[in-house]
C-alpha cells in the first residue's frame, strides 16, 4: 500500500493497550518496515496527564516506533482538555513531535505553538451536500464577513497554519448507530479527487492520514474484515473494501515522488451501496442515518488501463458500453437497478479483464434479498434488514503489462527536499494510515460482539445519468 506509519487510535479500555502492545510485538517479530504511534481518542481516554506519559512512554524506544527527527510522534483524536501546559509537558518528557487533531482551534492556531503539526481529520470529506475542494471561500453579507460550510478545508488551514498542516483522505463515511447515525457524502468519485488535491498541495503538507485501516463502525474501512465489530454494527460482514486499499497504492506512490506511476495492469475497480437512498428498511427501529438524500443510486468505477479500450459496465437491466477509453485513469458510472453487478474490459476483440460481483445484489428494498444466478450466496432466515448505506467494493483484474507502457497522467514537476521523517525514503512525503487498537477491534466506545454474515441486499430509485471523465 505504500504506507510508512499506522495510527494506533485507542481509548480507556486496558485490553486496547494489550492490543497495542501485540501491534508492537508483532511489527518487531516480522521486522516491518511500516512503523507505528499511539493516537489516543479523548473521546473515550481520560484525558490524565500522567499514566498518558507513562503509555507513550513504554514504546517510545521501540524498534517499530515511528518517528520524525527522532522524537517519537505523538497523535490524538481531540485533546483539548490537556491545555497547552500538557501537550507541553508530554513534548518535554518524552521528546516527542506533537501532531493530534484537536477540533475548535481556528482563528487560535498561533496561541498552540506547541504542536508540530495540526492535523485535519474531517477534510478527507465534503462539509454537507457539496462537492469535496479546498478552497475557503468567502461571502460578504452587508458588512458581516460568512464564511462558507468550506470553511474547514485546506486552504483556510494553510493560511493559518503554514508549513504545519497536515490533512486526510479517505474513501467513505457512514456509520448507523443509535448514538451516531450519519453519513459524508462520499458520491462523484470522492477518494479519487481527494487524492488529486493532495496532489496539487503536496508542497505544503507535512503528513497525510489515510483513514481508515479498520474502523468498521463508520464503514472507511480498508484493511479485511476480521474479528470483533462494535456491538450494533449490521452493516459490515460481506462489504469488502480492500480494493480501496489496493486503489492507493497508486495515489500513495504519487503523492510520495510527485510522479504519478506507470499504470502495468488493466484494473477497474468499482463500489455501489447496497439499497436505494429513498428505499426504508421496516425492521430498522433508527431513523435515516443524517445526510442520506444526498447520495446517488450509482456504480461507480475507476478505471486504470495500460492502452485504450472498451469498458462496459453493467447494474441487472443497466447497461453502457464506453468505447474508446483512453490509457490511463477514467471515472465512469451507470446508475443501478436490481440484479447483479459486473465490469468488462476489451482491447482488440478480446476480453483482458472481467468480473462479476460474488455475493452481491441489488434489489428493491432492504429486506428483500432475490438469488439472481449462481454466484448468489445462500442463506436462511429472517435478514432483519436496516438501512445500509455502505459500499461494496471490487475490482476486476487483468495481465500485468511490461512497466514501459506510459499513461496519460503526465508528471508533476513540484517536488519538495526537505526531509520531514528520520526513515530511510527516498522522498519527504510521508503518508500513514489510521486503525484502531488492533486489526481484530475496532471500537473503544462500545462492547465489540461477533456480527454473523449477512449477505448484501440492494435495491433501485432513480436513474442517474451514465457518466465519464478522464484524469
Amino acid at each position: 500500500m505504500g504506507v510508512d506509519a499506522i495510527a494506533l487510535n485507542y481509548g480507556a479500555s486496558s485490553w486496547e493497550l494489550d492490543q497495542i502492545a501485540s501491534a508492537y510485538a508483532a511489527a518487531k517479530f516480522i521486522s516491518s518496515p511500516l512503523k507505528l504511534f499511539l493516537s489516543p481518542d479523548f473521546t473515550s481516554h481520560a484525558c490524565d496527564l500522567d499514566p498518558l506519559i507513562v503509555e507513550i512512554k513504554r514504546f517510545a524506544g521501540h524498534p517499530s516506533q515511528f518517528k520524525v527527527n527522532g522524537r517519537v510522534m505523538v497523535s490524538s483524536f481531540e485533546g483539548k482538555c490537556l491545555k497547552q501546559v500538557g501537550w507541553q509537558k508530554i513534548k518535554s518528557e518524552v521528546g516527542a513531535y506533537l501532531m493530534p487533531f484537536i477540533s475548535g482551534l481556528e482563528g487560535q492556531f498561533w496561541q498552540w505553538g506547541v504542536l508540530d503539526t495540526w492535523f485535519c481529520w474531517g477534510c478527507a470529506w465534503p462539509s454537507g451536500n457539496i462537492d469535496k475542494t479546498v478552497h475557503d471561500f468567502i461571502s460578504r453579507r452587508d458588512t458581516v464577513l460568512i464564511r462558507s460550510t468550506q470553511m474547514a478545508d485546506d486552504h483556510y488551514y494553510i493560511s493559518q497554519l503554514g508549513s504545519r498542516y497536515g490533512t486526510t483522505v479517505s474513501p467513505w463515511l457512514f456509520t448507523h448507530y443509535d448514538y451516531k447515525n450519519f453519513l459524508h457524502k462520499s458520491d462523484d468519485w470522492l477518494y479519487l479527487t481527494r487524492w488529486n488535491q493532495l496532489m496539487a498541495m503536496r508542497d505544503q503538507l507535512t503528513f497525510v492520514e489515510v483513514i481508515s485501516w479498520n474502523d468498521f463502525g463508520e464503514s472507511h474501512y480498508m484493511g479485511p474484515i476480521h474479528g470483533l465489530q462494535p456491538s450494533g454494527t449490521t452493516w459490515v460482514n460481506n462489504f469488502p473494501h480492500t480494493a480501496w486499499q489496493e486503489l492507493s497504492a497508486y495515489y500513495i506512490h504519487a503523492f510520495k515522488t510527485g510522479s504519478y506511476p506507470t499504470i502495468t495492469e488493466d484494473i477497474v475497480y468499482y463500489w455501489a451501496r447496497p439499497h436505494p437512498a429513498s428505499a426504508r428498511a421496516s425492521k430498522d427501529s433508527l431513523e435515516k442515518p443524517q445526510g442520506w438524500d444526498w447520495v446517488s443510486d450509482t456504480l461507480w468505477a475507476a478505471v486504470f488501463l495500460t492502452a485504450p479500450g472498451t469498458v462496459t459496465l453493467t447494474s441487472g437491466s443497466s447497461s453502457q458500453t464506453f468505447k474508446n477509453v483512453p490509457a490511463g485513469v477514467s471515472r465512469l458510472s451507470i446508475p443501478l437497478t436490481p440484479g447483479m453487478i459486473s465490469v468488462k474490459v476489451e482491447r482488440g476483440g478480446k476480453t483482458v479483464a472481467s468480473e462479476r460481483a460474488r455475493g452481491y445484489n441489488y434489489v428493491s428494498t432492504p429486506e428483500t434479498c432475490e438469488c439472481l444466478d449462481s454466484y448468489c450466496n445462500e442463506w436462511d432466515g429472517d435478514l432483519g434488514a436496516v438501512d445500509n448505506f455502505n459500499a461494496w467494493v471490487g475490482a476486476a483484474k487483468g495481465t500485468v503489462q511490461p512497466s514501459s507502457t506510459p499513461t496519460n497522467m503526465g508528471t508533476l514537476t513540484t517536488t519538495s527536499t526537505t526531509t520531514t521523517t528520520s526513515l530511510s525514503m527516498t522522498t519527504s512525503k510521508s503518508v500513514h494510515a489510521t486503525t484502531t487498537s488492533t486489526a481484530t477491534t475496532t471500537s473503544s466506545t462500545s462492547q465489540a460482539t461477533h456480527t454473523p454474515p449477512v449477505p448484501p441486499c440492494v435495491r433501485h430509485t432513480g436513474t442517474p445519468t451514465p457518466r465519464q471523465s478522464t484524469e
